[in-house]
């Protein structure tokens, strides 16, 4: 059990620093975004903004997934029910339907990949929010200088 939960916190510091780099990227994409679109409507500005934020935050979120996936895999794993990456995704995302489980007693880990998840997908939730504050205080300033 505690080599479950010390396996888990390292991949999941691995998933942390996968998440923190592609935020850094999505303020880089949305600033040469806001710049390309800075001629636009609201409407189609605000578009453009939240889709590049949600392709880069999807591929963050497949990419820590198959990390799980990976870990899994690697530590010889095996899974009843479902492939690894069926298993990773379904914990990740706290579905859970409860049909895939690891075999010999190492239940914990869907959990701990089920937190791992609930924290990234929270952080995402943030982050869009940024974007979407970002683009509402970048619209009004444009309000106010015209």
């Amino acid at each position: 059990m505690a080599s479950d939960l010390i396996a888990g916190a390292i991949v999941s510091f691995f998933n942390f620093g996968i998440h923190g780099a592609m935020t850094g990227l999505i303020v880089v994409a949305t600033r040469h975004t806001a710049n390309l679109t800075d001629e636009l409507g609201m409407v189609l500005r605000l578009t453009a903004l939240l889709t590049v934020t949600m392709i880069a935050l999807m591929a963050a979120h497949v990419t820590e997934i198959a990390i799980w996936a990976n870990y899994l895999k690697l530590a010889g794993i095996e899974i009843r029910g479902a492939d690894k990456f069926e298993f990773a995704f379904e914990n990740y995302t706290a579905l859970g339907y409860g049909d895939a489980l690891p075999v010999n007693g190492r239940r914990l880990l869907g959990p701990v990949i089920a937190l791992n998840g609930l924290l990234l997908i929270g952080w995402s939730v943030a982050v869009i929010f940024e974007v979407m504050r970002m683009a509402e205080l970048s619209i009004g300033r444009d309000k106010d200088e015209s």
